[in-house]
């Protein structure tokens, strides 16, 4: 993968986002009925539909005491015309856009909008765990990716090419406190659905190390514009200059 020396484009003319997410992981002393009670009737999403999630019927004290169930969200304020949603569980607060995509203008005051409700509703909240991610699929007739070797990048092995089916993740470091990690995978690998004539899932994960902890709201806004910067960087750096010439909005 090149290191990009032009501009980053400000958008795609068809971007390949399937889904944005926020997630949000803290500790607070405040009781979780209190909080959801709180969160859900906060002006951002009064009036979005609730439902439970699978995780409410888990016992608290069995999902307390399992790392695997402790940051699953109990329940779902979704707006399902807008295409967004927020997941809510005692220890985890995350907010979704599905496509179509409503573009960084539009979707980074939403995510300030998460951060200022978490803070008004939990009492004095850690924040222990931040998590940024952008799910794409790349698509054939819109974004001209028909295989692996369309990318700006190489698999190989035993100095051979792998050119067939592929699912590789990769980690690498984005600042002391952050580290990001790729997924990429060809599309009969993939899972999850896809829109039709999908030819590859390109998953961007930006979040903190495990030994992050933060009280301060600015500090978090300041990383959500951070990993937004790298997880960009981190997207165009799969794609060739002539895919990103031939897609960008002018």
């Amino acid at each position: 993968m090149a290191t990009r020396t032009k501009l980053l484009p400000a958008k795609l003319r068809h971007d390949a986002i399937v889904e944005a997410l926020l997630e949000i992981r803290f500790n607070t002393a405040t009781l979780p009925e209190i909080f959801f009670g709180r969160l859900a009737d906060d002006a951002s999403w009064r009036t979005f539909d609730r439902r439970r999630m699978p995780a409410h019927e888990i016992p608290s004290s069995l999902r307390e005491v399992d790392p695997n169930l402790r940051y699953l969200p109990e329940f779902e304020l979704a707006q399902p015309g807008e295409h967004r949603a927020v997941r809510i569980g005692q220890h985890v607060l995350s907010y979704h856009r599905t496509a179509p995509y409503v573009g960084w203008e539009r979707f980074e005051p939403e995510l300030y909008e998460v951060v200022g409700a978490l803070f008004r509703n939990a009492d004095d909240p850690v924040i222990t765990r931040l998590g940024f991610r952008y799910i794409n699929a790349l698509r054939t007739e819109l974004h001209g990716i028909r295989r692996l070797s369309d990318l700006d990048l190489e698999f190989t092995i035993a100095g051979k090419a792998v050119a067939g089916s592929v699912n590789v993740n990769f980690t690498i470091g984005a600042s002391e406190s952050t580290q990001c990690t790729v997924r990429i995978a060809t599309a009969d690998l993939a899972q999850g659905a896809l829109p039709p004539a999908t030819s590859i899932l390109v998953d961007v994960d930006i979040s903190t190390r495990d030994d992050f902890k933060t009280v301060d709201q600015a500090e978090v806004k300041n990383w959500i514009a951070f990993a937004h910067s790298h997880e960009k960087e981190q997207f165009f750096r799969l794609l060739r200059d002539e895919t990103i010439d031939a897609l960008k909005e002018n």
